[in-house]
């Protein structure tokens, strides 16, 4: 059975504004002027429910109270802190929910047309019975991401055997979100995609480089990291002070890649961009030049 949740609103551009830009929802469809209404479907592609907003000559005639709501879940308490972040840096107010389960379990706030909306945390179990599952030996998704969180950031010896973030108990960016994005799909959590990013890596959001690209003459060097979009919230477990948040206005390009492409595609897909950079921006190195000092920030940041 499919579920549509449909509601009859007053501006249909400003709520598709809000629950794709802040909740992240897709824009399945749309139509307009279908026997006087106009509407629009939001949601997931692959999802078995979504939204549905109409509009119309006639104004809604409906009051929400604070137990009305909708409630979207989310199965880790980092992707529920993303949100949390997300809302403040909005200025998006909380809301004391009455329903003291809410209080508890999730973070209330209201959309533009003041329809209570919840982000609840609700533990999602790993009962996939293959090795890689077996071998992360971590009951639910929360703990599988607070624990590929938690460990040292490090280059592993070998970059197709992603596994070896568990043996080693270390990995990077690409390792460790690809590892991730294997035990997802291998147990059915479903939005979570593996995202390689083109950002400016600089002194101030990487001040450990600050020395490197100082001495080489440059603001920022062109930088691939990999994190994860879950639900399209941006989630970087890197390490247990990564902050996605600091880099979203210093990212260049994004693409969606697959675990196994964060070896030989990511180094070749990012070596390409430095140079495309180095030529647009008429910077008087080469490109060798410019991955040796790449290289060096890199060690920096395993200091």
């Amino acid at each position: 059975m499919k579920f549509r949740y449909a509601r009859h609103c007053r501006n249909i551009q400003t709520l598709s504004a809000f629950y794709t830009q802040v909740i992240g929802l897709e824009h399945l469809g749309d139509f307009q002027q279908h026997a006087g209404y106009d509407g629009v479907f939001l949601g997931f592609p692959d999802g078995d429910w979504h939204l549905e907003f109409t509009q119309s000559a006639d104004a809604p005639q409906q009051q929400f109270d604070e137990d009305d709501a909708l409630v979207f879940y989310v199965h880790s308490d980092i992707e529920l802190n993303a949100f949390k972040r997300r809302f403040q840096s909005l200025q998006i107010p909380f809301v004391e929910p009455r329903n003291p389960y809410w209080k508890t379990n999730g973070l209330l706030i209201k959309d533009p047309e003041n329809h209570p909306v919840i982000i609840a945390l609700q533990p999602l179990k790993l009962q996939s019975v293959d090795a890689l599952t077996r071998l992360a030996n971590q009951a639910t998704w929360d703990d599988l991401l607070n624990a590929i969180q938690q460990l040292p950031y490090g280059r592993n010896a070998n970059r197709h055997e992603h596994s070896l973030v568990l043996t080693e108990q270390k990995g990077t960016c690409s390792s460790k979100h690809a590892l991730v994005k294997q035990v997802a799909d291998l147990n059915g959590v479903g939005q979570v995609k593996l995202i390689l990013g083109m950002y400016k890596m600089n002194a101030e959001n990487t001040p450990k480089i600050n020395s490197v690209i100082q001495k080489a003459g440059l603001d920022y060097i062109p930088e691939a990291h990999c994190y994860l979009k879950v639900n399209n919230q941006r989630i970087d477990i890197t390490t247990p002070a990564s902050r996605i948040d600091t880099l979203l206005v210093d990212i260049l390009e994004e693409i969606e890649i697959q675990p196994e492409q964060v070896d030989t595609f990511k180094v070749a897909y990012h070596q390409e961009f430095m140079k495309r950079w180095l030529a647009k921006e008429q910077i008087a190195i080469s490109f060798e030049e410019l991955w040796e000092i790449r290289e060096r920030c890199i060690g920096q940041l395993s200091k």
